[in-house]
């Protein structure tokens, strides 16, 4: 049969014809369009030609397609009312014969075969000997992958051509190209296509006139891939360097949340322990003095005669007074505030001396140059710690204390002539800030607070610890006179009050 490429007289077609191909070389071709002009345009050629040539037509569409196509055709001048009676042209509704094929939304093969080979069996008898050629156009799978069934939509493509092998019949499908808008429908496009025997890309590429342009056009989409290749693949690795990043920070959160609890958790032992040893020195010293003091005061009023009772009564009373203000200058050194940290470390360590039996040195500036308050109270807090330490775990028979400041920080270091740490204990403080007791973290916590530097260092011939904290360039000496004379003013007019 020859092949037809002209409509029937009077039929003004809206652009070329396409050959119609001879029904031995049957075809399954894929339409992809962005708007719905392109696609009737396109169909309306396809099956125009059938039904202008005398043969037949099954089209399986949406209503507003079947609706546009039947619009076009009769502005072409085709009775498709004629080829209706004839048994030529065949419109059916996608999704009723979709819903018809597919029961549970998969396409049946053997549905597939009696509904839709059941139409082309009846469209391809013709008065004449030979069997009708038909074009077809379907819509359903479309609808399928609408609904988010791709493989559903491939599979009926599949028994498409299996349908094929039995009757003779062109056949062509249509997806918008809004369905493939995701960078994973690139592989299913490809699905698709590898189903056809012909693809019709979309109206941006197919409405170029010249082999020059499409080449460009080809050029200019492979350089936008590539482009797009590689914006992904930098996409991907940044977010896994985010995701990575995230995880962390997450530890890295994770873990200070727990080194904050555990120093907590340590600070609230420390402030027992404290209050515990408070507890311990007022009952011990202070509250012996009382009771002594009180058993005095109940003698002498009975017998107010007896002097040695009013002797050994002042003396309590005057025990009592030093231990209060031992107390308190254990809490916090008034002379510190008055004139600085070498005099308070001065008082401390002289004191401490006396109580614990250790020969200690001190090693500090004779003028004291202030300092911020809270550089002041770390050093003495750490200077405190220090020497307790040395006193309950090293073992020392002595130790040297020294303070020293330069332009821009102020050092103190305690040095001992113990026996020193267990290594694995250093090793694991160093190495995570923990497992060497809650005075150690406390000091180390002063000093980075301060934006300062704790350094631990032991051996078994002693322990060092240095603590280092910058100071601001103002704190030169000058001003502090007038307010230490005030402070010591006001100290001894304190004390003699007492």
């Amino acid at each position: 049969m020859s092949t037809i490429n002209t409509l029937p007289t009077g039929v003004t077609p809206l652009a070329p014809l396409g050959p119609w191909v001879d029904h031995k070389h049957a075809a399954h071709v894929v339409q992809f369009y962005g708007e719905d002009d392109f696609l009737l345009d396109e169909l309306s050629r396809f099956i125009g030609t059938a039904l202008g040539a005398g043969e037949a037509a099954v089209v399986i569409a949406t209503e507003q397609h079947r609706d546009g196509l039947a619009r076009r055709l009769q502005a072409w001048g085709l009775d498709t009312s004629l080829a209706l009676a004839q048994g030529r042209y065949v419109p059916l509704d996608a999704a009723t014969t979709l819903a018809m094929i597919s029961p549970g939304g998969w396409p049946d093969a053997v549905r597939f075969a009696e509904v839709i080979g059941g139409v082309m069996a009846r469209v391809s008898v013709g008065s004449q000997a030979e069997p009708r050629r038909i074009a077809a156009f379907g819509e359903m799978v479309a609808l399928l992958w609408a609904d988010g069934k791709p493989d559903a939509a491939i599979r009926l493509e599949q028994l498409w051509n299996e349908l094929a092998q039995t009757y003779s019949f062109n056949l062509r499908c249509a997806y918008p190209l809004s369905s493939f808008q995701r960078e994973e429908h690139g592989d299913l496009l490809l699905k698709v296509c590898a189903e056809h025997s012909a693809v019709i890309p979309g109206e941006s590429y197919t409405a170029l006139g010249t082999q020059d342009e499409r080449l460009r056009i080809i050029a200019h989409l492979q350089q936008k891939a590539q482009a797009l290749e590689t914006e992904v693949a930098e996409r991907r690795r940044a977010e896994k360097e985010l995701r990575r990043t995230q995880a962390q920070l997450e530890t890295l959160v994770e873990q200070r949340t727990a080194a904050l609890r555990q120093l907590s958790s340590k600070l609230l032992s420390l402030q027992d322990s404290e209050r515990r040893r408070i507890a311990r020195e007022l009952h011990d010293s202070l509250g012996q003095y009382l009771v002594a003091l009180k058993l005095n005061v109940d003698i002498l009023r009975q017998s107010p005669e007896r002097k040695e009772l009013w002797s050994q009564s002042e003396e309590l009373m005057e025990r009592c007074i030093a231990e209060v203000r031992t107390l308190s200058y254990l809490l916090h050194p008034p002379t510190m505030d008055a004139v600085g940290i070498a005099s308070a470390a001065r008082w401390y360590v002289e004191g401490f001396a006396r109580r614990s039996g250790l020969k200690l040195t001190l090693d500090a500036p004779g003028d004291p140059v202030r300092l911020p308050d809270a550089i002041e109270l770390a050093l003495f807090r750490v200077l405190q710690e220090s020497l307790t330490n040395v006193h309950r775990h090293s073992g020392a028979a002595e130790a040297t204390i020294s303070i020293n400041r330069s332009s821009d920080q102020v050092l103190l270091e305690v040095k001992d002539n113990g026996r020193g740490l267990e290594q694995e204990m250093l090793k694991r403080f160093r190495d995570t800030g923990a497992g060497a007791g809650v005075g150690l973290m406390s000091m180390h916590e002063r000093a980075r607070e301060l934006g300062g530097k704790f350094e631990l260092e032991s051996s078994s011939t002693g322990t060092s610890v240095r603590i280092a904290i910058p100071v601001p360039p103002d704190c030169a000496p000058g001003a502090w006179h007038t307010r230490a004379k005030e402070n010591v003013e006001e100290q001894i007019t304190s004390r003699n009050s007492v």
